[in-house]
């Protein structure tokens, strides 16, 4: 398994909250950005590639962290490249379906 991940249900909002799963409990920080990747938000289950995939099918937001996943997702065509934030060495990723 390489990703921990969460889905949050809130009304109609699926939101999936997704990391590599190395990158989980880290703390990441550039210049003036920082992005902590807390295991109450992106914790819970581990997940493979082909169930991330239909997670992020699903979901009406997706907040990725990690190369891995982030890749991933802009391999598949859910993220893109010029979209994508590298923070203290680590991957960052929004999407949002509307």
């Amino acid at each position: 398994m390489g990703f921990s991940y969460k889905m949050h249900v809130s009304g109609d909002h699926r939101v999936l909250a997704i990391a590599d799963s190395d990158v989980l409990g880290m703390v990441f920080e550039e210049g003036e950005l920082f992005m902590e990747v807390g295991k109450n938000f992106y914790g819970g289950e581990e997940c493979s590639e082909d169930q991330a995939r239909e997670l992020a099918a699903e979901a009406t937001i997706i907040n990725a962290v990690g190369k891995k996943i982030v890749k991933l997702l802009s391999d598949d065509g859910m993220v893109d490249k010029s979209m994508i934030l590298e923070i203290g060495g680590v991957h960052h990723a929004q999407v949002i379906r509307i």
